[in-house]
């Protein structure tokens, strides 16, 4: 996995605008949900240290929201964002890929 700065992990979400992407969504404890198919449609990421993410989407209309992200990863393609508590345990964790991931 590969650090990247925020305009990064901006950019390289933007660059999937209008593609068909996969969202997977963990939240702890005990929330999940994996390879949902939509069509990127906009994105937006706001804050200073702990940022909020929003991802809108299209093909089927929706919007996904996420706060509290401290961090953001390449992992091979895929770009993991992440949210951590103040015992450094993951809260939150916002994937979004151009293909499915495994189950």
């Amino acid at each position: 996995m590969t650090p990247l700065g925020i305009d990064e992990a901006k950019e390289r979400l933007l660059s999937m605008i209008g593609e068909t992407v996969y969202v997977h969504l963990e939240v702890n404890p005990e929330a999940y949900i994996r390879n949902v198919a939509c069509r990127l449609k906009d994105v937006a990421i706001m804050g200073d240290h702990a940022y909020r993410v929003h991802l809108v989407f299209t093909e089927p209309a929706g919007l996904l929201s996420i706060s509290g992200v401290t961090d953001f990863v390449d992992d091979g393609g895929a770009i993991v964002i992440t949210g951590f508590d103040d015992q450094s345990r993951i809260r939150q964790t916002l994937t979004v890929s151009r293909g499915c991931l495994a189950v």
